[in-house]
């Protein structure tokens, strides 16, 4: 009896899996008719948004999580475009529905819910939050908006994921804006950078393209085996360092123009979209490049995902750890939508990188201890 339960129990979870993360070759072709189902997670995600501005809810946000996982899961890998000229979009599709996990974890696990920095109680779930024009602790609140409150906040919890002015952003490195605050010019500061990363993202794409075996939808490698040595590092290293100016330019531009919609149309004010990068070139170790210079958007998922389970085991060095780790997983796991399968040299490289980021604080501490003595 106990075996065939077993048995039983194997068959119907092997089901529930080839349901939810089907092979590739078995994925549907993702067309306008069903970007709605693919997409019908958001649903159920923006309900969890509005409960976490809602206090006494912890119970409902429980409750509507695992909807949105398995939503979430299934739209996001039962479909796919199977155009290798999407692959880009493919991989972001992937890492947007990861995100929206991480978040919806986090919305739902968090006790009291979600307080901006200076609110000392939520409303109830029937009540409107209200909007205030003024500042607290420094942090500009709300203008008016042309959607109901109710929305406009919902979009606000969404879009911090940096956690400027709210309780999870503290500590978070701030970059120096040097756009005034004025909001009519501070738009028309990020519509100029806007402009200006997009020219440069087009300018880099288009000579990445011209790169023999680099610029097609299926890739290939940076290193050339006919080149001599020492020109196929010159050669690999030009192609990283492209790549790297590109996908800054990339990320720059999609958030400039989040960031016009947010403070034009939904009434954030100019200091919660403060630069999304604090130029990554000047870095002079890891912990300045991912702890400040590099974009922070992505923290709190990886803090969820594996940073804070970490640090229940291994405390701090838990917490960076699990934090890289989980970055690891998360951008593996938005690559195997590309039909490629898991490469764990990527999350290797990720995991690395935490590793190194807590020797360097060792060596850190070893080399004051000796300044001192």
């Amino acid at each position: 009896m106990l075996q065939y339960i077993g048995k039983e129990l194997r068959i119907t979870v092997h089901r529930v899996l080839w349901e939810l993360l089907p092979p590739p070759q078995y994925r549907k072709p993702l067309t306008w008719r069903n970007v709605p189902n693919a997409f019908a997670y958001l649903i159920p995600f923006c309900f969890m948004a509005y409960l976490v501005r809602r206090r006494e809810t912890r119970i409902i946000r429980l409750l509507v999580l695992p909807t949105v996982i398995v939503m979430a899961i299934r739209g996001t890998f039962s479909y796919d475009w199977f155009d290798p000229r999407f692959s880009f979009f493919t991989w972001v599709r992937g890492l947007f529905g990861l995100t929206i996990m991480g978040m919806s974890i986090d919305y739902a696990l968090v006790k009291n819910g979600r307080f901006k920095i200076g609110e000392n109680t939520l409303p109830a779930l029937h009540e409107s939050p209200p909007v205030s024009t003024g500042s607290s602790d420094g942090i500009e609140q709300n203008a008016q908006s042309i959607f109901p409150t109710w929305l406009v906040d919902v979009v606000e919890v969404c879009s911090a994921l940096r956690g400027f002015g709210w309780d999870i952003g503290r500590g978070v490195h701030v970059p120096t804006d040097p756009r005034p605050l004025d909001r009519e010019l501070f738009i028309k500061a990020t519509m100029l950078t806007f402009v200006k990363h997009f020219l440069i993202l087009d300018f880099l794409e288009t000579i990445i393209k011209f790169i023999p075996g680099i610029g097609t939808p299926a890739g290939g490698s940076i290193f050339y085996a006919s080149l001599p040595l020492a020109p196929r590092i010159l050669v690999s290293t030009s192609i990283v360092l492209l790549s790297a100016a590109l996908m800054i330019s990339g990320f720059e531009t999609i958030y400039a123009a989040i960031t016009i919609v947010a403070v034009q149309y939904l009434g954030h004010p100019p200091s919660a979209w403060p630069p999304l990068m604090d130029n990554p070139w000047a870095a002079d170790s890891l912990s300045d490049f991912w702890a400040k210079r590099w974009h922070q958007a992505l923290r709190r998922s990886f803090l969820v995902f594996g940073g804070i389970p970490g640090g229940w085991i291994a405390g701090r060095v838990g917490v960076v750890l699990g934090a890289f780790l989980a970055s690891g997983m998360f951008h593996e796991c938005g690559t195997y939508l590309l039909g490629r399968g898991f490469d764990h040299r990527v999350t290797v490289f990720f995991a690395v990188q935490g590793i190194f980021v807590v020797l360097e604080r060792v060596w850190k501490k070893w080399m004051h201890g000796i300044t001192e003595d």
